[in-house]
């Protein structure tokens, strides 16, 4: 165990019991993916551990922290505040807690909104933390994406963008902009895909979509 992990299993026993515990569900799952996707087990580790740093704050908190930091928040941000707790984590991660690999701080920034060029770590930290099994109980959707998860995780993060979508506009959330624009990118590829598949056709089978 290096000194990062030391640091951030010993942060774990600060916070609330329940948050742990889902930490730790999002661990296993997140290094089930890992094995199948062959993304590294040390890099994985790390940023499940650090995800959740700051989710414990309270609105307020995670606003003064913004401001100290001088972080740019956009609408969404602050009309739903714990958005910010991945991207606000990092600038703590490495500097107390010694987290520099950009990959890693990368998969904890945009584990509550993603965005447009996610890697393949900061796709598999997203997806674990919404199918770990607590979440994924009794939620069709859910299932669906974590049954992609095990073969495509673009399929799976663009199933789960469509779903959470859906589910905000009907809860009256607001959409963060960073979701609009990973979800553009993987519809832009999936596209792209299609019609290369397609040929000379130039057409999109849109048969896949109908199930939203």
């Amino acid at each position: 165990m290096n000194d990062a992990e030391e640091l951030l299993r010993a942060a774990l026993l600060k916070v609330p019991a329940g948050l742990a515990e889902h930490v730790m569900r999002v661990l296993d799952e997140a290094v089930r993916l890992a094995a199948i996707h062959g993304i590294d087990k040390e890099a994985v580790t790390l940023a499940t551990l650090g995800h959740d740093l700051l989710r414990a704050h309270s609105p307020e908190r995670l606003l003064h922290i913004a401001e100290e930091q001088a972080y740019a928040l956009h609408d969404a941000d602050r009309m739903e505040p714990i958005l910010l707790h991945g991207p606000l984590a990092v600038p703590i991660l490495r500097e107390q807690y010694k987290v520099i690999d950009a990959d890693i701080l990368g998969a904890i920034a945009s584990h509550t909104t993603a965005q447009a060029g996610m890697t393949p770590l900061q796709k598999l930290i997203f997806i674990a933390d919404k199918i770990e099994p607590q979440k994924l109980e009794g939620v069709a959707a859910v299932q669906r994406v974590a049954d992609l998860a095990s073969t495509d995780l673009d399929a799976a993060l663009l199933a789960y963008l469509d779903y959470h979508i859906e589910y905000a506009a009907a809860a009256g959330w607001p959409l963060h902009p960073h979701t609009i624009a990973a979800r553009n990118e993987l519809l832009a590829a999936r596209r792209g895909g299609e019609r290369k598949a397609g040929g000379a056709r130039g057409t999109t089978d849109f048969t896949d979509y109908t199930d939203r």
